[in-house]
């Protein structure tokens, strides 16, 4: 089970150390789900923050800019093409009503709590935050690791906001009665650990883990697996920080942080966007191609997928690209190494898979990770990752 691998990293690709912004996109786009009701017509008039459809499941959408509803189009999500509401900036950040930020978070009780979540529509992996936290778990674990490698979202939300975290973990802990709270950071970074070790004394009801960065431990299924702990709620580190503006500042969250990096990028860095931005805007007006012929990564270099536009809504689904000097790798016959199998997190066998289409056990369906190690590291570039999801999909 405990199967992870060290990745070997270029050291000439590293993130610059401050967290960079660009929160004025000229155009921001929302996906307009099935049976969604609009709450906004063309050509009328939105504040930042205000509620502009529901979704089926009674979620809200909050612009996350003020400016002029222009209609519909069809535009590109990690998800596949969706007809999205289109919004334009008037670059104004014009809200109805100025809220005052609370002094401190204690003093909401827990129904409270849960009812912001609702109210705001907080989820987590396409469930409802609300619903996970009212669930009797004994544990609470809060993943700070990275889910890639080159990503910098995990470090710059730990380092921007550790006081934050410790404190909304310890108000969670406490509320929802959790026997443990543990929060999981990587050990590779001393200046983030040794600024968490000055302050989790404050927290004794915080445990504080550090482990290797290896793969795939940033994947929170895996992550919880690794640790031991069955009767647990995993939660991400990011999420924490979405809740404790929630319940600070009484807004929807309309931010998000992603990473653009690369060997064939300038500069590499985080950068802090508003949600429904186009990440072809990001790029074009903070980034440059430092090499001519680049692969793009949309959301990692091992697990992410190659895409040949920029032309995504960033939303919850998008973490960033990772853009590389293009390789023209060829897939060539299986060597019969037995690295993909010895490798997986999970102990499954991809080239088993990729030779028996169709005539696979039913284990492998929910065993994938969708990790993409086994691509990663074949020698014979084979699309091994693929084929475990057409396993993975194959009966649903």
């Amino acid at each position: 089970m405990k199967n992870t691998i060290s990745i070997k990293k270029d050291d000439r690709i590293v993130l610059n150390d401050n967290l960079k912004t660009f929160l004025n996109p000229k155009y921001v786009f929302f996906k307009i789900e099935k049976n969604a009701k609009l709450k906004v017509k063309d050509g009328s008039y939105v504040y930042k923050n205000d509620i502009i459809m529901i979704n089926k499941d009674g979620y809200t959408v909050h612009s996350s800019v003020s400016g002029i509803v222009l209609g519909i189009k069809d535009v590109d999500y990690v998800s596949g093409k969706q007809t999205s509401l289109v919004i334009e900036n008037d670059f104004k950040e014009n809200v109805r009503i100025r809220k005052s930020a609370k002094k401190t978070i204690c003093d909401y009780k827990k129904e409270e709590v849960l009812n912001l979540f609702e109210d705001f529509s907080l989820t987590y992996k396409e469930e409802k935050l609300a619903k996970l936290f009212e669930n009797d778990y004994e544990t609470f674990i809060v993943n700070g690791i990275e889910k890639e490698i080159y990503f910098g979202n995990k470090y710059f939300t730990l380092q921007d906001n550790a006081y934050a975290i410790l404190e909304t973990i310890d108000f969670l802990s406490t509320i929802f009665n959790y026997k443990k709270c543990i929060l999981v950071i990587s050990n590779s970074d001393s200046k983030l650990v040794n600024r968490f070790l000055d302050i989790i004394g404050t927290y004794p009801n915080i445990e504080l883990r550090l482990l290797q960065d290896v793969y795939p431990l940033g994947f929170s299924e895996y992550l919880q697996e690794y640790l031991g702990y069955t009767n647990a709620l995993m939660i991400d580190v990011r999420k924490i920080v979405d809740v404790y503006e929630i319940l600070k500042k009484n807004q929807p969250i309309t931010e998000k942080i992603i990473t653009i990096s690369g060997d064939a990028v300038e500069p590499k860095e985080c950068i802090k966007v508003k949600v429904g931005s186009l990440l072809s805007e990001v790029f074009i007006n903070n980034f440059d191609f430092s090499y001519k012929s680049v692969d793009v990564f949309l959301n990692g270099l091992i697990h992410g997928k190659v895409i040949n536009s920029l032309q995504y809504v960033i939303d919850e689904d998008i973490d960033g690209i990772i853009i590389m000097k293009s390789r023209n790798k060829c897939e060539d016959e299986c060597l019969n190494c037995g690295l993909c199998h010895k490798k997986c997190p999970r102990g499954l066998n991809p080239k088993y898979v990729a030779d028996h289409k169709g005539k696979v056990r039913s284990e492998y369906k929910s065993g994938c990770l969708s990790c993409g190690l086994c691509d990663y590291i074949c020698p014979a570039n084979r699309e091994l990752m693929k084929y475990m999801k057409e396993v993975v999909n194959d009966e649903e």
